[in-house]
C-alpha cells in the first residue's frame, strides 16, 4: 500500500484593514452600543450621548480655568446639555453655536426668569430664547467645550466628521472672538478616550483639546498641539460656502482686505440624507396617468409624453379574490380548543392590527415627575433597578404617568429568578430622581381597586 500525502494548501493573505477617523467612530459607536453606554439618540452619525453625561459635566467646575473665566461656548450637542446646565448655574455667559451653523454664528443663552434653566440649554431654548450673535458683533470667549466621537491623550480629537467644529473654531479665529488663551475641553465618556491615534489622520484644520473630562476622571494634555491659524480657503469647497452664510460674509470680508480666497476645485461629495444611520429616504415608482374605462378596465394613455417619458397602451384588469368566509377560521378554533382562558393567546383576524395588550391587573401612580422629563429617562430608570411595567400611560408634562402591570406566567428560564414583591417596588421607585436637582423623590400611589394584590409580583428585567 503506497501512502500519499497531500501539501498544505496555503491561505491568502488577507488584507489588511486601513485605520481611518470613519473606522475610528464606527468602533467608538458600536461599543457604546454594546457596552449599554448610549443613551438616546442614538449614536450613529452624531456626537454620541452617553450615561453619566451629567456626572461628567459637573467635574467642569473642578478646573482651575473654569472659576476664572467669564464666558464659555459649548456645541449643541445632545451629550453637552448637562455642560450648559453646569455654566448657567455657575451664573458664566453661555454661547452656544447654532445647529449646523444656520442663522447666525452664536446664540447667548441666559435665565429670563419665565423658563426654566432645563429648558433653556435644550435644543428648543437654543432657537427660541437665546439672542442671536453675528460675526460683527464684538464679544470674547475663554472656555470651549467641544463633543467629540474620540480624543487621544494626546489631544488629538476626532469629531462626527461634517466639520463644523473646525469651522466654527476658524471663524471664532478670524474675528478674534479667540485667542491662544482659550482653554478647549472635550466631555466624552471614558470608553472614547485613546492612549494614542494615528497622527497622519489629522490635517493643520483639526481642532486639538487641552482638558479630556470624563464621569471618572481629569486628563490634562501636557504638550499642546498647534491650533488652526483661521481658514483654509483652498479645502473649502463652494458648495460648503453657499450652504453657510457665515462663510459667505467671512469670503466677502476678505476679499475686500485683498486676501487670496481661492476655494477648493475638488467638489465635495453630496451630503447623505439624514433618515437614520443605515436607512434612506422612500422611493416611490412614478404613476403614469390612467383612464376610466365603461367596463372597469384601466388604461394607460396612448403615445403621449409623461414627463419626458413615452408611455406605451396596457390595460389593467380589476383584481379579483374570492370571497372569505364568515365561518370561524382553523386558527381561532384550535386556539378556543387549546384553553378558553388563556390570556397569552392574542385573537386571530386579518382586521387586528395593533399589537395585543395584555389585561391590566392594577396600576401604580408615579407623580413629582419633572415636567421636563422624558419618558425615555423614565424607562432608563425603572430598566436600571430591573422593573419593567406592561404600559405605560404617561402624562409627564402634568408631572405624573401611569405604568399598568398585568399578572404573567412566568418562562422556564426565568424558574430561578427571584421576583420583587410589589412592597419592594413601590419602596425603590420612592428612591428614584429622574432630574438630580430636583427637591424630592418620585412619589407612588397604587390605584383602586386592588385585588390579591399582596399575591402578584413583578418580574425582573
Amino acid at each position: 500500500m503506497v501512502e500519499t500525502t497531500t501539501a498544505p494548501v496555503e491561505k491568502p493573505a488577507t488584507k489588511p484593514v486601513a485605520v481611518t477617523k470613519h473606522s475610528i467612530r464606527e468602533e467608538v459607536w458600536s461599543n457604546l452600543v454594546k457596552i449599554k453606554a448610549a443613551v438616546f439618540p442614538w449614536p450613529y452619525r452624531r456626537i454620541p450621548n452617553f450615561k453619566e453625561a451629567e456626572k461628567a459635566a459637573t467635574k467642569l467646575i473642578e478646573l482651575p480655568e473654569f472659576k476664572e473665566t467669564k464666558s464659555v461656548e459649548v456645541n449643541p450637542d445632545k451629550a453637552l446639555e448637562p455642560a450648559r446646565r453646569v455654566v448657567l448655574e455657575n451664573e458664566k455667559d453661555l454661547y452656544v453655536p447654532s445647529p449646523r451653523i444656520q442663522g447666525s454664528m452664536l446664540n447667548k443663552l441666559e435665565s429670563d426668569g419665565v423658563n426654566s434653566i432645563n429648558k433653556i440649554v435644550t435644543r428648543w431654548g437654543i432657537d427660541n430664547v437665546g439672542t442671536k450673535i453675528d460675526i460683527d458683533d464684538k464679544f470674547h470667549i475663554d472656555m470651549l467645550v467641544l463633543g467629540s466621537v474620540a480624543v487621544s491623550k494626546d489631544g488629538h480629537r476626532i469629531g462626527k466628521g461634517s466639520g463644523y467644529a473646525d469651522i466654527e473654531f476658524a471663524v471664532l479665529k478670524e474675528i478674534n472672538a479667540i485667542d491662544d488663551n482659550t482653554v478647549i475641553v472635550t466631555i466624552v465618556h471614558d470608553s472614547q478616550v485613546y492612549d494614542e491615534l494615528p497622527k497622519e489622520l489629522f490635517e493643520k484644520y483639526d481642532v486639538p483639546v487641552d482638558y479630556i473630562v470624563t464621569p471618572t476622571t481629569i486628563i490634562k494634555v501636557e504638550n499642546k498641539l498647534p491650533r488652526p491659524e483661521g481658514i483654509y480657503w483652498n479645502i473649502l469647497t463652494e458648495s460648503r460656502v453657499n450652504r453657510i452664510k457665515v462663510l459667505q460674509k467671512m469670503k466677502e470680508k476678505h476679499e475686500k482686505e485683498g486676501r487670496d480666497t481661492t476655494l477648493c476645485a475638488t467638489e465635495e461629495p453630496a451630503p447623505r440624507p439624514r433618515y437614520g444611520y443605515r436607512g434612506g429616504p422612500r422611493r416611490f415608482s412614478r404613476r403614469k396617468p390612467k383612464v376610466q374605462n365603461g367596463d372597469g378596465a384601466q388604461t394607460v394613455v396612448e403615445g403621449e409624453a409623461h414627463n419626458g417619458r413615452s408611455t406605451t397602451e396596457r390595460v389593467r384588469r380589476p383584481r379579483r379574490f374570492p370571497r372569505r368566509s364568515r365561518s370561524q377560521s382553523e386558527g381561532q378554533k384550535s386556539n378556543a380548543e387549546a384553553g378558553e382562558n388563556n390570556e397569552n393567546i392574542p385573537p386571530q383576524g386579518a382586521r387586528n392590527r395593533r399589537k395585543y395588550r395584555k389585561p391590566t391587573d392594577y396600576s401604580l401612580l408615579v407623580s413629582n415627575i419633572g415636567r421636563t422629563v422624558r419618558i425615555r429617562e423614565l424607562k432608563n430608570a425603572l430598566i436600571d433597578k430591573g422593573i419593567k411595567p406592561n404600559n405605560i400611560t404617561w402624562r409627564g408634562w402634568k408631572g405624573f404617568c401611569y405604568l399598568h402591570y398585568a399578572k404573567t406566567t412566568k418562562k422556564p428560564e426565568e424558574e430561578s429568578q427571584e421576583p420583587f414583591a410589589i412592597d419592594s417596588v413601590i419602596e425603590i421607585i420612592q428612591e428614584l430622581k429622574l432630574n438630580p436637582s430636583a427637591d424630592v423623590n418620585l412619589n407612588v400611589k397604587v390605584m383602586e381597586p386592588i385585588t390579591r394584590i399582596e399575591t402578584i409580583n413583578i418580574t425582573a428585567v
